[in-house]
């Protein structure tokens, strides 16, 4: 990673953009690793993928994209996309469910046409990491950067698959594998009809392989659901009536919780602060100019930060909120990217990125932020958030069964000691 960051700097690029340095997602290292993954650890590949994801920025208007929302009338076409988030896996990956069949691209392309919903979704992108990453982050104690994905695909067919949705799809997708990489956890797809092999053969083109094999499709009905349901956790509020209802009702269990589209959601997120005069990036406890403290950025930036233990701050309303350095594992920032291979066997293809065993310690906290409060729900809420308070998720029994392996295979002496554990 050393090598990068120098590659970076004789470039000319002293830090990355505020979402890709968000301390409480595991900073700059964190990105930095992401996009190292995303190229098997070429650094050379890595530092032209990310160069060329820096300069897509400027040339998106990514850096800034949640400073200004979009028009109310295209906000308002957005809502109609019913994509939700719903809860976190067991892991503390955020879940989204997005019900693919019958998201209203007719509408989307008459109303605003394909440059314009591209800027939506970009803004959407950027949001779940600066927003949803960080509030995942801070609810389970540790650098939380990818989602677990939902497809319900009732009712597709191939006439709704047209050459447009195909090009939306291709356009979508490349953008958020050439300059958000690593960011899938696991997708589920859910009421897969016999067709959509065929579709998922031509949507999987577009997809590197390697997330082609984080896809799980499942079938219909409700031991499909608790099927899914099983593997998501508690955590996720995800209901049966909204994977198992009629096509006419899809979208509607979610507006009976308070949930708005995460597409909406993202543009009430601007908006709110927009109209506010807030600046996006701004902290409780910021200054009023919106001037950020140090708790979410490095002022030494790509030029070499030094490695500082994780702290507690305070903010106001009492809400406890765990700090990570942008250099959370060692100087290197390298310990959870290839330790935890060599420790516990798994291949770099394999390695769960988010897996709490590849964070040094116990970041825990008691408090932190979830997921945006369902309008109707009577929890607690904090200042200046939409968001719950909820209990802390313990390792998973197969994490703790993963660490018993290790140690056995390293007693007989089958792995190389890495002095991560």
């Amino acid at each position: 990673m050393q090598g990068l960051r120098a590659m970076l700097r004789n470039a000319g690029t002293a830090t990355l953009p505020r979402t890709m340095a968000t301390r409480s997602n595991g900073g700059e290292n964190r990105t930095l690793l992401r996009f190292i993954r995303a190229r098997k650890g070429d650094t050379e590949k890595s530092f032209q993928m990310l160069h060329k994801s820096l300069q897509w920025r400027k040339d998106a208007g990514a850096d800034d994209c949640l400073a200004k929302p979009l028009a109310p009338e295209h906000a308002k076409t957005l809502a109609a996309i019913p994509g939700f988030y719903v809860g976190h896996g067991k892991k503390g990956h955020p879940v989204f469910l997005d019900h693919t069949a019958v998201v209203p691209w007719d509408l989307i392309l008459d109303k605003m046409g394909m440059k314009l919903f591209l800027y939506a979704q970009v803004q959407l992108l950027e949001w779940t990491n600066f927003v949803v990453y960080k509030d995942a982050s801070t609810k389970y104690g540790r650098p939380i950067t990818q989602g677990i994905n939902i497809w319900d695909v009732k009712g597709l067919t191939l006439s709704k698959f047209t050459a447009k949705v195909r090009e939306i799809s291709s356009a979508t997708s490349k953008i958020a594998q050439d300059n958000y990489p690593e960011s899938l956890a696991a997708a589920y797809v859910i009421n897969a009809p016999a067709i959509f092999k065929v579709i998922w053969a031509v949507i999987s083109s577009f997809l590197d392989p390697r997330t082609v094999a984080k896809v799980h499709i499942y079938g219909s009905g409700p031991k499909a659901f608790a099927k899914l349901k099983n593997a998501l956790g508690e955590d996720c509020f995800l209901t049966e009536e909204m994977v198992c209802c009629p096509l006419k009702q899809v979208g509607e269990a979610e507006k009976r919780m308070g949930l708005q589209s995460g597409m909406a959601a993202s543009q009430s997120w601007i908006r709110d602060r927009y109209e506010r005069n807030v600046k996006w990036w701004a902290e409780v406890g910021d200054d009023e100019d919106g001037t950020e403290g140090s708790q979410e950025r490095s002022s030494e930036g790509l030029a070499g930060a030094q490695p500082e233990a994780p702290s507690t701050s305070r903010a106001s309303g009492g809400l406890g909120r765990v700090i990570f350095s942008s250099t959370t594992d060692s100087v290197d920032g390298d310990e959870f990217f290839d330790a935890e291979a060599d420790a516990f066997g798994y291949d770099s293809d394999g390695l769960d990125f988010d897996d709490p065993g590849e964070m040094d310690g116990d970041r825990s906290t008691n408090q932190y932020l979830a997921m945006p409060t369902p309008l109707n729900s009577t929890a607690e809420s904090t200042p200046d958030s939409t968001v719950k308070l909820i209990d802390p998720q313990a390792l998973s029994s197969e994490l703790l069964q993963a660490r018993e392996q290790a140690k056995d295979d390293l007693a007989r002496g089958k792995k190389k000691c890495c002095g991560c554990c």
